[in-house]
């Protein structure tokens, strides 16, 4: 079903309107049936591994929980403090086991499916360079990725991890926590949501309908689509037969492909979540919030604190801490202190952690080599700024430079897009080498006359569509900049109603203009990984 369309505005509506007219104790069940509908429209035959995924990670969390629970008794009765000390530590062993094994049987299936051609290629690669001839099977013409796997799948895992941590009890009712597991609006991409706080609000809250959050959820839906159509699918066709032809072109054309590019799949991501989180919006249920400005970011750090907010979280909580807290982090932390000091060996730790964040960060969008060199240059990025954050500011210092100057604070900014957009060149490519060729040629034929031929990079789309590009870019500025300034929601009250309502309709123009009984929002970018 493409989120853009008549289908899915009527599969919309028909939810809001059976959503408010159940009873509120059963309202959930409007949401479950949905999300059924929403996930077998894309093809019935993959909902059986969100099922067997919500069976396992549901029946973990119940034995977890017993598993606490028994622990918790036997503590009670023990009555010296050897006993007790014994019984934590036997009942951590058993909970680590129960736990490691239903985290490995939710991710085994999307590891063989995402991944088993890739390991078995670099296998063979592997074993070639020992002369060892080994002809292994390939994967790819039996499995192909269930939709929202990677998705549903780290839903499940965060949901047992929690509860092996205590954070919250288990959901006793199945079709409850398979409500939250296949929840339509996070399972294509994302954000990544927690159970904890997802669950108040599908079950929890009362939803009342509001008139207000109708209108304000309507807006934010139409401001969506209207990025992913207007700007993301417009753009699409230029900045792929440009790259793809990249030796016909030089620095300028190539640059500005780039630069686009990093414009589309901001569109296109942030366009889904305004979309989804329009519609939650309606129904009374917030979503977690997956951008802020992103390319307002002065430090490829905080870029990445500002792009697929809920992405970084789940590592963060995920991968980050237990391996920076594990006790090989620990024992390296501790050795680093002796042997280059007390900052370093601080750090250090963490700069392990930070390496296998950005290890999965590369993996989880793509198993290709492309991806994980992707991540190693903002591991490395990151590390570097990090490290030299003292060299840094003496540099600026010496230089009389300001960092809360205007001049400097844009010029980090401009710095931090043009490394983002560099370090597109590798996720766009499908090969290492053809990356670095087109780097490569770009820098060894500057061609500056093509500067006047930037206009011709959307000859494909038409001179009316350049203008609907055009405007749709400097509107997504404009809002992104006063959102940044805290402005954008007085704005939009001092706005006279007569005027929004004449943005609104030329927005709801601008998409019929640009999708003319044709589907331009078959795919977004994110639901491909």
């Amino acid at each position: 079903m493409s989120l853009v369309s008549l289908h899915s505005l009527c599969f919309a509506a028909i939810t809001v309107l059976l959503f408010f007219l159940f009873p509120k104790k059963h309202r959930w069940l409007v949401l479950l049936a949905a999300n059924v509908y929403f996930y077998l429209s894309y093809g019935a035959k993959y909902i059986v591994f969100i099922v067997i995924c919500g069976l396992v990670s549901y029946l973990a969390a119940l034995w977890l929980e017993k598993r606490i629970a028994a622990g918790a008794q036997r503590l009670k009765e023990a009555e010296s403090k050897e006993e007790k000390d014994e019984l934590r530590r036997k009942g951590l062993k058993q909970k680590k086991r129960i736990c490691a094994l239903a985290v490995i049987l939710l991710l085994a299936p999307w590891i063989v499916i995402k991944y088993g051609n890739f390991i078995l290629e670099n296998t063979g690669k592997l074993l070639s360079v020992f002369r060892i001839d080994a002809k292994l099977p390939g994967l790819g013409l039996v499995l192909v990725l269930p939709l929202g796997m990677s998705f549903y799948v780290f839903h499940a895992v965060g949901y047992v991890v929690d509860v092996y941590r205590s954070k919250y009890p288990a959901e006793k009712n199945f079709l409850k926590y398979f409500t939250f597991l296949s929840f339509f609006p996070h399972i294509t991409e994302g954000p990544f949501s927690r159970y904890n706080e997802l669950k108040q609000e599908i079950f929890e809250e009362e939803h009342s309908f509001s008139y207000e959050r109708l209108c304000a959820g309507c807006a934010r839906i139409l401001w969506g689509a209207y990025k992913k159509v207007a700007i993301a699918d417009l753009l699409t066709e230029s900045v792929n037969s440009t790259l793809a032809a990249y030796s016909d072109h030089g620095f300028v054309l190539i640059s500005f492909a780039v630069i686009l590019y990093s414009f589309r799949i901001y569109a296109d991501f942030s366009g889904y979540m305004d979309m989804m989180c329009g519609f939650c919006h309606i129904l009374g249920i917030r979503l977690s919030e997956n951008f802020r400005q992103p390319f307002l970011a002065k430090t490829v750090d905080e870029y990445w604190r500002r792009w697929h907010i809920t992405l970084g979280k789940w590592f963060r909580d995920y991968v980050f801490y237990p391996v920076s807290m594990s006790k090989t982090g620990t024992k390296l932390s501790k050795w680093a202190r002796k042997k280059w000091g007390a900052r370093t060996g601080k750090l250090i730790a963490g700069h392990l952690a930070l390496f296998f964040v950005w290890t999965c960060t590369g993996l989880w969008h793509g198993a290709n080599w492309t991806y994980l060199f992707w991540g190693y240059l903002n591991f490395i990025v990151i590390l570097s700024t990090t490290q030299l954050e003292e060299v840094y500011a003496r540099m600026r210092d010496k230089l009389h430079i300001r960092g809360e100057s205007f001049g400097w604070k844009a010029f980090c900014v401009l710095r931090t897009f043009a490394l983002i957009s560099i370090f597109r060149f590798f996720s766009l490519s499908p090969d290492i080498r053809t990356a670095l060729d087109t780097i490569v040629h770009a820098l060894t034929h500057p061609r500056l006359w093509e500067s006047s031929l930037v206009l011709n990079f959307f000859t494909n789309i038409g001179e009316k569509n350049v203008l609907l590009t055009d405007v749709g870019i400097a509107a997504l500025i404009i809002v992104d900049i006063l959102c940044e300034k805290q402005k954008w929601e007085d704005v939009k009250k001092k706005c006279p109603p007569i005027v929004r309502a004449m943005l609104y309709a030329a927005m709801l123009l601008i998409l019929i203009i640009c999708a003319p009984g044709k589907d331009v929002s078959a795919s977004f970018i994110y639901a491909n990984f």
